[in-house]
């Protein structure tokens, strides 16, 4: 058996987008909300704070957009009835969206090494020593589809028992987890609380900003 996870460091600039005030807002879940499979998010851990980043600005946009992509629904409706997707008010990322956020830049600083949920490795350890975690929800083994399926239950297990794993002396072992988005091959990152995060620089986001154009089109969000 393998004697431990697969530990990767994060890049040396992360990317989040957010509000402009206050930066660097963790996410925060309570223990009622965590039990339930459709509230927060993947990693999030009751108790503690979980900072999502991104290795690239169009992994940070889409996260944050994916909620505006035009459903199924909606556009078999346009071809269907010839509306237009203002008639149909169809979501679209407009001035409003872009006045109220922010592309951040940050980095991590003498971090711990963060877990690398997507190797095979580490759904090798995870299963054998996190196998409680799997057990309570009827999971046989970790793979890439678990760890990006829709249970968040799964995943916050996971994040709770590594963000609780100590060495001999008491320490925390891991400062969080690299993880690929559901959306596409955007590699991001769960850093826990705990992990020292420093503040880069941050840009508006404007309508002519290439990564904004290019998760518009890969994704299908209309812009405004």
């Amino acid at each position: 058996m393998v004697e431990g996870p697969a530990l990767v460091e994060p890049p040396a600039i992360l990317v989040r987008v957010e509000r402009p005030e206050p930066p660097l807002r963790y996410s925060r879940i309570s223990a009622e909300d965590a039990a339930l499979d459709k509230v927060g998010n993947r990693f999030d851990i009751a108790g503690a704070g979980v900072l999502y980043a991104a290795s690239h600005a169009q992994g940070a946009l889409a996260e944050t957009s994916a909620s505006l992509r035009v459903s199924a629904s909606l556009l078999e409706k346009m071809s269907r009835t010839g509306a237009s997707a203002a008639e149909l008010a169809v979501p679209v990322l407009g001035p409003e969206w872009r006045a109220q956020r922010v592309i951040r830049t940050l980095e991590t600083q003498d971090a711990l090494p963060f877990v690398d949920i997507e190797d095979p490795v580490t759904h090798t350890y995870l299963t054998s020593q996190a196998s409680g975690v799997l057990i309570a929800l009827g999971v046989s083994h970790l793979d890439v589809p678990a760890v990006r399926g829709p249970s968040r239950l799964l995943t916050r297990g996971l994040a709770t028992w590594l963000y609780q794993a100590r060495d001999a002396e008491g320490s925390p072992l891991y400062g969080g987890i690299r993880y690929v988005s559901k959306l596409g091959d955007y590699e991001n990152w769960a850093i826990f609380d705990g992990t020292e995060v420093r503040v880069l620089g941050h840009q508006r986001i404007t309508l002519d900003n290439p990564d904004l154009a290019a998760i518009s089109t890969r994704h299908g969000i209309p812009l405004a």
